[in-house]
């Protein structure tokens, strides 16, 4: 980021406007960009507003205009990136522009997932695990996504090809990466195919059912044998993996319109309740959080710059109103995790 100055006005006025990482400065004020929810670009006049109502007109920026605009659009992606949950951390492995609806919208490939960013509307992150399939329409490209919408990505030109070979290695080398993990849990576990982030039950695992259920109850086996033992409708194990390397057991515990989620291995563990009978939606709404439960049970008041990811994302708006209960591993921890999942 360059942090150049430019000569403007705001709000009609003679000023300097500067495109810092954290925020755009213009004529003594500043306006961090996970704030900075509304960008709307006009005939050389660029209208900013936070999520507060504070506003500001920046214009006049004469020839510098479009290097302005760019520079600040591609900073504010960085910033508010960087504070929603969907992301995980890793440099994108390419960046394309699509065409959609008469305006550009950058499109970023990362190890894990794909994103499409509009600069005026909610970014749509795709999990690559849960792609289920590809399809090309011309130049358009839908992706059939498991227990979710379809996404469309319509637009690119001559990279629309390369996109598609790039998606293609990207699911293989995650699957793969997947499928390794699986078998580290437990040798029993080799040949397993379950997505990245994905629980499943017995239908899914077939004959490796009771190899996964033990591999995973090994991390944690009195909490597990508990919620197991709570779970009269199902039980679902997965693994998802983590910064670093690391791989995290997970289990899904359903009883009537309560869901359990426990990680198994977690230091400082507390079981999640929610009020949601279906199980795939909520194991969708844990992978569109990265797994990041913070953002799910902390008050408004202690959110941070997660306060971004539950202002603009629907499906963390659900998770937060679908939790019913954040029970701490305590000496406590069965009698109260019994009770909310009986709906006490």
């Amino acid at each position: 980021m360059s942090g150049a100055t430019y000569p403007c006005r705001v709000d009609g006025e003679p000023a300097q406007a500067t495109v810092g990482r954290e925020a755009v400065e213009a004529a003594g004020r500043a306006l961090p960009y996970v704030d900075l929810d509304d960008v709307t670009l006009g005939d050389h006049v660029v209208e900013l507003v936070t999520c507060d109502g504070e506003r500001l007109t920046i214009s006049h920026l004469a020839r510098a205009h479009d290097r302005f605009v760019a520079e600040l659009l591609e900073a504010r992606a960085n910033a508010r990136r960087a504070a929603l949950l969907q992301w995980t951390g890793d440099a994108p492995t390419d960046r394309y522009v699509a065409r959609m609806d008469g305006r550009e919208v950058p499109v970023l490939l990362f190890a894990d997932g794909l994103t499409l960013e509009p600069h005026d509307a909610p970014p749509t992150h795709v999990p690559l695990s849960l792609v289920q399939a590809v399809e090309r329409d011309g130049y358009a490209i839908t992706l059939r996504v498991r227990a979710g919408e379809d996404v469309v990505v319509r637009g690119l030109g001559r990279r629309t090809d390369e996109l598609l070979m790039d998606l293609d290695a990207a699911r293989a080398a995650l699957a793969a990466a997947t499928a390794a993990a699986y078998r580290g849990l437990s040798g029993e576990l080799a040949g397993l195919s379950a997505p990245d982030g994905w629980a499943i039950g017995p239908d899914e695992a077939g004959d490796r059912w009771d190899a996964l259920r033990r591999a995973v109850h090994a991390a944690a086996p009195e909490a597990l044998d508990h919620l197991a033992s709570l779970a009269r409708s199902e039980v679902h194990y997965g693994i998802k993996r983590q910064a670093g390397g690391a791989v995290l057991p997970f289990c899904l515990a359903r009883a009537g319109d309560r869901v359990a989620v426990e990680g198994a291995g977690e230091e400082g563990r507390a079981t999640y309740v929610f009020r949601c009978p279906d199980v795939d939606r909520l194991n969708l709404a844990l992978l569109a959080v990265s797994f990041r439960r913070e953002a799910l049970y902390l008050p408004a008041g202690r959110l941070g710059r997660w306060r971004l990811a539950v202002r603009t994302l629907e499906v963390v708006r659900w998770a937060r109103d679908a939790l019913v209960a954040r029970v701490p591993h305590d000496g406590a921890w069965a009698d109260k995790v019994a009770a909310a999942m009986a709906g006490g």
